[in-house]
């Protein structure tokens, strides 16, 4: 699993590669970020299958939260 020195480096903004190492139940999928293992709830409702290579953008740090990022659909957003 991610160690606590990643997690805290995070900034919000970041785009984040990540490819999904596992669909777990529910809406979880494990998502493996050059070696940090996070799991994550999709709730996109845009279906990942193991292997699928996501973008994640940090939308929070407090507490953690991730959105899928689209090139196609990008809404600008001020990070502080």
């Amino acid at each position: 699993m991610a160690n606590q020195k990643f997690l805290n480096g995070l900034i919000k903004g970041q785009i984040l590669h990540s490819i999904v190492e596992e669909k777990q139940s529910g809406a979880e999928v494990l998502c493996n970020f050059h070696g940090h293992l996070l799991r994550i709830t999709n709730q996109s409702g845009q279906a990942m299958e193991k292997g699928q290579v996501v973008r994640l953008q940090v939308k929070s740090t407090q507490p953690l939260e991730f959105q899928v990022f689209d090139v196609n659909s990008v809404k600008f957003e001020r990070v502080i």
